[in-house]
Order: structure tokens, then C-alpha cells, then sequence
């Protein structure tokens, strides 16, 4: 056996061969494009940069999945980064310091330290768009609307759109005033689904009448998204508080519900980066990939401030990689070949070049039985260069 035959990439780390590096690279491009369209300016963070920034305010969860090493020039610690997203928000609060509304897209390939199959790989290929500085439920809308786009854009299947909203948790612990402990047991309970446990919690918590239906009443707000909402809207008797948190969610579901190919569900115990987003979150599953969300994303408010400016943001990305597993092979990705031999000759060169021009592939070739059968050729027929079989 050679060595080559022992030559693996580590688990998780793939390499794209050149059917699949076509196949991303026109989504890529067509995604880039639309984003272009909607008013997203394309920014390219670095793919590995200090600690001390990749790591910092919202970042801080990503701690575990980032892989490290010593600089040697500085001999500071670097990071890869495993999420492009913080870095976006550093370029926007520190480097662009706009105060108007900023919006920016992003690609590129992202590591993580860990392997989870159910995620997909390790080394995603990181798409999105985050908009800066403005903190109303219509951007949260134009982020929604743009995902949902870049969707259609790539696949007819229907989606399903589930929301969410991590502030009605929050809003109910904080009207219980919960201790940090029981806010952290409470948070732990609801990320895993224990409803058992967390029957257990609320009997166990000192609550007005009120405040204890709002609690038992949580776990229940889950399904179609206008029946959910109906149950919000009630729960907000016991807990005004929760008001805000239901018109905002009311407005999406009332622009969404329109939108043709897209089922809204709503789960509102859902915290799903609990610790990172802070306000309404949302997932896109398609309908043939019903377990498995494709696009996701939220809103992360006073992102920025540990570099000097605090902005309200909110944004989505999805994992192009593992999306070739379900996007169709494009009809444009087929192109018609033509094979040129390798001669010093003004004439070919300029038959090659009008080839390519028309988007028709010119592979050059040294002698005429390596070609495949049936191959389209150039030849010289009367010191004209012309394409033949």
C-alpha cells in the first residue's frame, strides 16, 4: 500500500472535488449578487485574528469550538474563527463607525474545533447578511425576507419558518425575579426540552397566581404561528410585561403570513443561542429537509459595545457546504467543450478567445488520441480555425 493511500483529512474536514466546487461557487455568486441587490456591501474578514477581539462581547461563546495558537510575531494568542459573524459586527462598530444603518454580507469558510454530524462539518462555508443600527421590528422583517429570498433563490421547495422570541423567557424571569441560579437552572431545563423538570421548577418557585399561569403556560406556546400568538396574547394578561415581545411578533407573522410557499410555526420556549441573541429569533426548514434547519438567524442588540459602539443588529447565515447535499446541479454548470491544440498561431488564439467569450469551455490537448470520443476539436481547414468532431 503507499503512503498516499493513507492520506486522510480529519474527520469533519472535507475536500470539495471539482463537481462540487463548481456547484458552491455558482451559489456563492448568486447569492453574493442578490445580497449586491438588496443594498448588502460585501465585507472579507481575515480567517484568523487575536483572541482578545474574535473572542470578546458576543463572541465569548464561541470559545470552546475555536482553535487556537501563538502568534509568532506578537507571541499573542490568534484565533481561527469558528463563526464569521462577530467579526462583521468588529468591522462595523470599529472600522466603518457609521451612524446611519449599515448593511453587510459576508462568505467564507469558518473552522471549528469540535466535530458534530448533526451540525454538519467542521469546516462550514459560511454565507449571510447583518444589518446595523436599527432596532425596529422592520428590520428584523427586511433579514427574514432576504433569507427567505436567498432560498427561493437556490430551491423551489416550500419552507417552513419557524420564530421565536429568547426576550419572553428573559421578560418572564425577570417579573418572577429569579435568582442567578434560578435563571440558569430554568435556561438549562427549556434548551433541553425537560418538561418533567420543569414542572418540577415552577412548583417549586414563589409566584403570584398570575406569574405561575404565565410560567406553566410557557411551555406550551409552540405550533402554528397565529395559534401561538393567540396564547401569547392571553399569557400577556398575567404578564404585561410581555406585550412588546407579542406586537412585534403579531407584525412579522402578519407580513410572513402572505408569502406564498412559507408555513410559519412559532416556539417560544425555544433558546437556541440563548446567550447570544437577545430579542426575535428565527429558523428555516425546508420541505424536504424537515429535521434539519438550513438557515437560521436572530437579533443580537448592543453588538459593538466592548469596541466603543453599541448598535442594535440582526442578521442570518446558513452553511453553503452542506447545503450542495440538497441544491439541485445548476443546467448552467453543463457547458459545451471544445478541445484546441497547443500551436503558435494568432488565428487559434483568436478562436479560442471568441470560444470562451460565448461561455463555451476550450481545453487544449497535445495529440489528437487523448481526446475523448467524439470530442468537438478546433481545426485548420483553408487557414480558417473551426470546430469539428
Amino acid at each position: 500500500m503507499s503512503k498516499q493511500a493513507t492520506w486522510f483529512t480529519p474527520e469533519g474536514i472535507e475536500d470539495l472535488l471539482p463537481d462540487a466546487a463548481r456547484k458552491l461557487e455558482h451559489y456563492r455568486r448568486q447569492l453574493l449578487d442578490l445580497f449586491e441587490l438588496s443594498g448588502y456591501e460585501l465585507v472579507v474578514p481575515p480567517i484568523a485574528e487575536f483572541t482578545d477581539s474574535l473572542l470578546t462581547g458576543k463572541g465569548e461563546h464561541l470559545a470552546v469550538d475555536t482553535c487556537r495558537f501563538t502568534d509568532q510575531e506578537s507571541g499573542k494568542m490568534m484565533g481561527v474563527r469558528a463563526d464569521m459573524t462577530p467579526q462583521v459586527a468588529r468591522i462595523a462598530t470599529n472600522r466603518l463607525k457609521d451612524e446611519s444603518v449599515l448593511r453587510l454580507c459576508y462568505v467564507g469558510e469558518v473552522l471549528k474545533t469540535r466535530n458534530n454530524k448533526a451540525k454538519g462539518s467542521r469546516s462550514p462555508i459560511e454565507v449571510g447578511a447583518e444589518l446595523f443600527g436599527h432596532d425596529g421590528v422592520d428590520s428584523d422583517i427586511e433579514v427574514i425576507d432576504l433569507m427567505l429570498n436567498a432560498l427561493a433563490s437556490m430551491t423551489d421547495q416550500s419552507v417552513t419558518l419557524s420564530l421565536g422570541h429568547v426576550s419572553v423567557v428573559d421578560t418572564l424571569m425577570r417579573e418572577a425575579q429569579l435568582s442567578t441560579e434560578q435563571k440558569n437552572e430554568m435556561v438549562d431545563i427549556l434548551l433541553r426540552k425537560a418538561l418533567p423538570e420543569y414542572d418540577a421548577f415552577v412548583e417549586g418557585l414563589a409566584l403570584s397566581r398570575a406569574m405561575k399561569t404565565a410560567f406553566v403556560e410557557l411551555p406550551s406556546l409552540m405550533g402554528s404561528a397565529l395559534d401561538v400568538l393567540d396564547k401569547g396574547k392571553a399569557m400577556s394578561q398575567h404578564c404585561p410585561a410581555l406585550t412588546s415581545h407579542f406586537e412585534r411578533l403579531s407584525a412579522v407573522v402578519a407580513y410572513f403570513e402572505q408569502v406564498p410557499n412559507v408555513t410559519l410555526h412559532m416556539d417560544l420556549s425555544d433558546l437556541r443561542g440563548y446567550q447570544y441573541h437577545t430579542g426575535l429569533i428565527f429558523t428555516a426548514y425546508l420541505a424536504e429537509q424537515k429535521l434539519i434547519p438550513i438557515a437560521r438567524g436572530g437579533r443580537y442588540d448592543d453588538i459593538g459595545s466592548v469596541f466603543g459602539a453599541c448598535k442594535p443588529a440582526t442578521g442570518f447565515s446558513l452553511d453553503l457546504r452542506s447545503a450542495l447535499d440538497w441544491l439541485p446541479t445548476p443546467a448552467a454548470l453543463t457547458r459545451e467543450v471544445v478541445y484546441a491544440p497547443i500551436e503558435p498561431d494568432a488565428g487559434l488564439a483568436e478562436a479560442v478567445s471568441a470560444l470562451r467569450a460565448k461561455g463555451m469551455v476550450v481545453k487544449r490537448f497535445n495529440t489528437v488520441d487523448a481526446l475523448p470520443d467524439d470530442a468537438q476539436k478546433l481545426v485548420c481547414e483553408a487557414g480558417e480555425w473551426r470546430r469539428k468532431k
